[in-house]
């Protein structure tokens, strides 16, 4: 059923795209001022951080090359761990749907076929947020307030045992890159001391 889901939003942007593109005789979109404010209006404001190809998980990965040539057309580039599995499930496609509408907008425009959407979807699940739920919290456990303030701003809380002790300071050494790019509250090195050390505490145990 949910294979179904995606093959029908794949076609009926399709059927979009071909619907509404315009006859020889039409002015189509496709001076860089509109392409500039286009990619602004994307990125709404700076809600995606800004990532290089290199940042991405498995960077050389067919999914990654896919994802970091057609998501960067309208916004910053999105990492994987952004959303969960169940939410990449929902926004991907609806993505894939927009870039089918916006082609008929924008004669520079490339829109991912069916079959590189696949391996694009395969790749962000492959590397989504592992998540867990505030009551799974203790609220008066070592930087569980820290935890819980800062790791909430952009996505929903990551779960400790996706990473192993020795991991978590680069990871959130990383995010407060991306805080900063974001202009989100950054944690001071105090606070940024108790999140690592109520995320090693749960952190995956080393085999």
């Amino acid at each position: 059923m949910r294979k179904h889901y995606k093959l029908l939003s794949w076609a009926v942007g399709s059927l979009l795209w071909l619907s509404s593109i315009p006859g020889e005789s039409a002015e189509v979109k496709s001076t860089p001022e509109s392409s500039q404010e286009f990619l602004h209006f994307g990125n709404m404001g700076g809600l995606l951080p800004t990532l290089a190809a290199t940042d991405l998980k498995d960077a050389e990965s067919p999914g990654a090359k896919l994802v970091y040539r057609f998501c960067g057309q309208c916004h910053s580039v999105p990492g994987p761990g952004m959303h969960t599995h169940e939410e990449w499930n929902q926004v991907f496609w609806r993505m894939i749907w927009r870039m089918q509408v916006m082609r008929a907008q924008f004669k520079d425009f490339h829109v991912p076929t069916y079959g590189e959407s696949q391996v694009m979807f395969s790749y962000v699940t492959g590397h989504a947020l592992q998540a867990i739920n505030t009551g799974d919290v203790a609220p008066d456990a070592e930087g569980a307030k820290e935890f819980l303030k800062i790791c909430m701003q952009c996505h929903r809380l990551p779960d400790p045992a996706q990473h192993e002790a020795r991991d978590w300071r680069e990871v959130v050494v990383r995010m407060k890159s991306h805080m900063k790019n974001m202009s989100r509250t950054i944690p001071g090195q105090e606070e940024t001391d108790r999140i690592v050390s109520f995320l090693k505490a749960r952190a995956a145990k080393k085999e």
